[in-house]
């Protein structure tokens, strides 16, 4: 499968915000030991995709307790904590591209939809939350 950067980079944060939220691993530790597992493998040499994998990564477990707050309120109707940790490593790194990086909804919607039918554990219903939830953080959060 031929994938594009960017893409390549947010698998890689999402799977970073993953073993920062489950494994309780520091973020400096992934920088430090993920990152340089990866940094030879294909795409992620590329410095710019580096370098917006780890903008992104660092920015979500920045700002992740404004973010687990932002979505809570607009999956009011599912149990945060129940969330699938996948689906919610993908949630929080689509939030903070929208809310704190800026970047265009549509593609960051459309992206985090994509991974979750790679990645997600419900593959039949977790890119539509997803899809849902993204779509309302967007809509209340007045985001373009």
């Amino acid at each position: 499968m031929n994938m594009g950067k960017r893409r390549m980079a947010r698998i890689n944060c999402f799977i970073s915000l993953y073993l920062y939220d489950i494994g309780k691993i520091p973020s400096e530790e992934i920088l430090n030991t993920y990152v340089q597992n990866t940094e030879n493998i294909g795409i992620m040499k590329d410095p710019s995709t580096m370098d917006f994998y780890k903008n992104l990564f660092l920015i979500t477990v920045e700002h992740i307790k404004e973010i687990d707050e932002i979505i809570r309120t607009a999956s009011k109707k599912w149990d945060f904590d129940g969330i699938f940790p996948i689906d919610k490593a993908i949630l929080r790194m689509a939030t903070a591209e929208m809310v704190y990086l800026k970047n265009q909804v549509p593609i960051v919607i459309d992206e985090a939809v994509e991974i979750s039918k790679m990645y997600s554990p419900n593959e039949e219903k977790g890119p539509d939350f997803i899809n849902g939830v993204l779509d309302t953080i967007a809509k209340t959060n007045v985001l373009k």
